[in-house]
């Protein structure tokens, strides 16, 4: 039949092109999840500078500014992370998997709050234009899951059930195409054939235009993954606390030295963890 070959491999092409896509974001999202657990643990290793800080008699009182500013550069990844905890018992995911088609794979499946919030963290920007992460309450809970396509959790809703919604917003990490494009579903099996290779070849143009769009974001999650992990390394307060003396003013001159290296790593991490993917 004329233009079924056509239609044959336009499909075999977005099929190819789907499961690449797929397959990059999986991969960004885990980058994602992974990221947020590095940023999470070095919020915490700063808590534990902080506390350092504040028991270590006649500390610099440069310090103990420093140490304060960098608590408040990171208070909306803090207040995303209470979110997520406050979130951590509802099940968003369950709703998921009813609003949306078989072709979407595992990926919606296994979102829950942590997910939600370290999309919102690494690429949320709510509809105001505010930074997702810096909103509070119910109104950070509500952009975040918003942005994802489903009903706030505090209101009753299913988090994730409005399943094309959920497709449209996911762009950042590229979940969800082949529900979009129902390829798995035979969507274009009934379809005439020239209008079909026509559709599909469309199709394969916006896909390829994703994976060009994902393939940098994906590099720079790995790159700020690295760069957070590595500083993460320098911000351990394990050895000061048992080795160091508990007066600064009998520090020696190396001990000086490292508690001002980790205050300037506890900086540069202030700013890295604020550091979002446009």
């Amino acid at each position: 039949m004329f233009y079924n070959k056509a239609k044959k491999t336009a499909i075999a092409e977005l099929k190819r092109n789907e499961s690449s896509y797929n397959n990059l974001g999986v991969q960004a999202n885990q980058l994602a999840m992974d990221l947020y657990s590095s940023r999470k643990l070095a919020s915490n290793a700063i808590d534990r500078i902080e506390k350092y800080i504040n028991t270590l008699a006649n500390t610099p009182k440069e310090f103990v500014k420093e140490i304060d500013e960098v608590k408040l550069n990171i208070k909306e990844f803090n207040e995303a992370v209470r979110i997520e905890k406050e979130n951590a018992s509802a099940n968003i995911k369950g709703g998921a998997a009813a609003g949306v088609g078989v072709g979407v794979g595992g990926a919606i499946a296994t979102l829950g709050p942590t997910t939600a919030m370290a999309i919102a963290t690494t690429f949320g920007t709510a509809s105001t234009g505010t930074a997702i992460a810096s909103l509070s309450g119910a109104a950070a809970t509500n952009a975040a899951l918003a942005w994802l396509g489903g009903g706030a959790l505090t209101a009753g809703g299913g988090g994730m059930a409005a399943g094309n919604a959920f497709l449209a917003l996911a762009g950042p990490v590229g979940w969800g195409i082949a529900g979009a494009l129902a390829v798995g579903g035979g969507a274009f099996a009934a379809i005439k054939n020239k209008k079909a290779a026509n559709d599909a070849h469309k199709k394969n143009l916006e896909l390829q235009n994703k994976i060009f769009e994902l393939r940098p974001k994906k590099a720079k999650l790995a790159e700020l993954l690295k760069k957070t992990n590595d500083l993460r390394e320098g911000l351990s307060v394990t050895t000061m606390v048992n080795s160091f003396p508990a007066d600064y003013r009998l520090f020696n001159d190396v001990q000086k030295e490292s508690l001002a290296a980790l205050i300037n790593n506890a900086r540069s991490m202030g700013q890295l963890i604020n550091e979002r993917i446009a």
